[in-house]
């Protein structure tokens, strides 16, 4: 193959990872490498509001209050599906938070601890076969003897060790795959002394929409192998209730001088998980990083790359059923440091934007049910070792999309 080919269209890849990097709506840092995950894997942590009605049975089951919670699940799901792919949500964990009632109660009348069992867990994914799957029957999702202290939360870990697996699925055969908490139940023992027992259920279900994040399904995806990931880093901290922390490693394909080169994307940050009737949703504090494969590192290497350096000028969003409807996230643009390639190492770079990067506000439109943002196109420039020749690249977004939001319209 033609030297000058191979190099543009590794120009293509850096400047396409370069552009989405600079999206990550984080904590103003770059991603730190050993936190991005796979190329193809969506890594989160989300935080869901939650109402709980909680009724006494010894009252005939009366429901006495209903009062606010959240759930908070963090896991790994695959970013693309193919037609009928089997797929997995993995390594997951996380808690449920029962409202404080339950131990201002204990308060009221002496409890000291408390023992809690959840139920029922379910974790569903729209249009897929099955439709849900109910945590509680496969992990112990239960704590015992729990101090209660007057106005705090009593928390049951989900599970009570180890991490749990949801799946297998089977994807549609075309669209978009919806991961929703689909409600929980717990049983609730509050004891106290001389043997007094009160017991309480609460019934929990999301209070501002129950989707946790969205997968799109397309023909191009190779489906003959489960989407599984294993081993994929979690270093997410606890977000504010109603929102995700998370990064998207997606798949990308570049027309470089005529020819196709795949690299991938990551991008990440901190999202709302629903929008307001007349409100909006921002990414800000943006960041991120790019990875080359040694397969891509070699390739590079044998047409006589050794550094790479560049600018990236444009990276658009998404907006479904939002406006603006295709933005340039990048107006301004933002440069790719030099980076020197080794043979047989992945590269994988981070890249922090100078100052703070604002994506939005976006406002949905009139009458819509959701918002979904995904990745969309873009472009860059690239030079390779220090030739001072710059070669234009032009990135088409990801097919299937890489849906970095779905938000319900509240």
């Amino acid at each position: 193959m033609n030297p000058l080919n191979l190099l543009r269209r590794a120009r293509g890849a850096f400047a396409l990872v370069a552009v989405a990097a600079a999206l990550v709506p984080t904590a103003g840092h770059a991603l730190t490498p050993a936190d991005v995950p796979s190329v193809g894997a969506d890594t989160g942590r989300f935080n869901l509001p939650i109402k709980c009605a909680i009724r006494v049975p010894a009252l005939g089951n009366l429901q006495v209050v209903k009062i606010g919670g959240t759930v908070d699940i963090q896991g790994v799901a695959p970013v693309q599906l193919g037609p009928g792919q089997d797929f997995y949500l993995t390594q997951g964990k996380g808690e449920l938070t029962l409202p404080a009632w339950l131990s201002s109660l204990g308060g009221l009348v002496a409890i000291k601890s408390a023992d809690a069992v959840v139920d029922s867990l379910k974790i569903g994914a729209t249009r897929s076969t099955p439709a849900t799957f109910d945590l509680a029957k496969a992990y112990d999702l239960s704590v015992a003897d729990v101090p209660v202290v007057a106005g705090k939360p009593i928390v049951v870990g989900l599970p009570k060790s180890g991490d749990f697996l949801v799946g297998p699925y089977k994807a549609p055969a075309d669209g978009r795959v919806q991961f929703r908490f689909e409600g929980a139940t717990a049983k609730v023992t509050l004891k106290g002394p001389l043997g007094l027992k009160i017991a309480v259920n609460a019934d929990c279900q999301a209070s501002q929409g129950n989707a946790l994040l969205s997968v799109a399904v397309g023909s191009n995806v190779d489906a003959s192998q489960p989407a599984r990931y294993e081993g994929e880093p979690l270093n997410f901290p606890k977000v504010g209730s109603g929102q995700l922390v998370g990064i998207v490693h997606s798949p990308y394909s570049c027309s470089i001088g005529g020819t196709q080169y795949n690299v991938g994307i990551a991008v990440g940050g901190v999202i709302p998980l629903a929008v307001r009737r007349y409100g909006s949703i921002s990414f800000t504090e943006a960041s991120g990083a790019i990875t080359l494969t040694a397969e891509t590192v070699n390739r590079l290497m044998d047409s006589g790359v050794t550094t790479i350096k560049g600018r990236v000028s444009e990276l658009r969003l998404i907006v479904d059923r939002g406006t603006p409807a295709n933005p340039n996230v990048l107006p301004t643009g933002t440069d790719i440091p030099l980076t020197t390639l080794q043979r047989n190492t992945p590269v994988v770079v981070s890249l922090p934007v100078s100052g703070k990067l604002t994506a939005g506000p976006f406002r949905p439109t009139l009458n819509a049910e959701t918002m979904v943002i995904g990745m969309g196109s873009a472009a860059a420039t690239l030079e390779f070792n220090g030739d001072g020749q710059s070669v234009p690249v032009s990135c088409p977004k990801p097919e299937p999309d890489a849906l970095l939001v779905d938000a319900p319209v509240i």
